[in-house]
């Protein structure tokens, strides 16, 4: 109704006012898909009444915006199924129930714990998930770790006290897991003795503010510049993801995943000394409903 009321301004302007070659080229521009919102610029100028609906109306038909809403979306599932390996959930079931049939149940259970692993990454494909399910995948996966490095890390988690409902806040599904797998991988691992990981989470009004903190072998100055650079300067549309290097392209992808679907005031800052350890802190909007528009 709107756009047929404006089209026919248009029309009945453009009909008095200009020569019958400029509304052939017009009609034309239009009829192949060329002008959209822009043929309405006619109307501008008519009256201060007429301007604020023309502002309406370029907001809704925006084919621009309209366009890089659906391309941010497709960044968004590209760089989530770079992160998210489809393995096969039910092959890891029937492992399972070889193992303990055999009387092996320390492998029944470590393939339990990567068939829940495999499961969440591959499944529940919303855009976001709640903090419980993001800290139940991560002490999952950590359990698998634990296994393979016999027993040499330790992870704590850190909740504000008397805070239960911090945990049914909304975040970008496999945000914490690929930066534990990528501490362990880059901090921990080159240690011979293993470490800790701890996760700190807390929130003020509007913020949800969590850390993952190792304490590995640390970032030198130079690499941590060069990262820090690639986070702060990426916005929602950059697609650099795979020009973070060794140890970076976990982090730049998750953190092109917070942009996208949070917005480029949110993401990822990394704090690292030396021998010393590693802190990658991320901010977050501090809600609890699913985003609309993408996912």
């Amino acid at each position: 109704m709107l756009f047929s009321f404006l089209l026919l301004l248009v029309i009945g302007k453009i009909m008095i006012l200009e020569p019958l070659s400029t509304i052939r080229k017009k009609i034309e521009l239009f009829n192949d898909g060329i002008i959209f919102t822009e043929i309405f610029k006619n109307l501008e100028g008519i009256s201060p009444d007429t301007d604020a609906l023309l502002l309406k109306v370029h907001t809704i038909l925006d084919k621009d915006k309209i366009m890089e809403n659906a391309k941010q979306q497709a960044r968004y599932l590209a760089l989530q199924n770079q992160i998210n390996p489809h393995f096969l959930y039910n092959v890891l079931e029937s492992i399972r129930s070889d193992a303990i049939m055999a009387g092996v149940p320390e492998i029944g259970k470590i393939t339990e714990a990567l068939a829940v692993f495999f499961r969440y990454t591959t499944s529940k494909m919303e855009s976001l998930s709640t903090l419980q399910e993001e800290l139940n995948n991560v002490e999952n996966y950590f359990l698998i770790q634990k296994y393979r490095f016999d027993d040499k890390l330790e992870l704590k988690i850190k909740l504000p006290r008397e805070d239960e409902e911090i945990l049914k806040t909304r975040i970008p599904k496999l945000t914490l897991q690929p930066i534990v797998e990528n501490a362990i991988k880059h901090g921990l691992e080159p240690k011979v003795s293993g470490g800790t990981i701890v996760i700190d989470i807390e929130h003020s009004d509007t913020v949800l503010y969590l850390s993952v903190v190792d304490d590995g072998i640390g970032i030198e100055e130079a690499r941590l510049v060069c990262l820090n650079d690639k986070l702060s300067r990426m916005d929602a549309n950059d697609s650099s993801a795979n020009e973070g290097g060794k140890g970076g392209i976990a982090l730049i992808n998750v953190n092109s995943r917070i942009r996208l679907l949070m917005g480029d005031e949110y993401g990822i800052h990394i704090l690292s000394t030396p021998r010393i350890g590693t802190e990658v802190c991320l901010t977050l909007p501090y809600m609890f409903e699913q985003t609309e528009g993408i996912g």
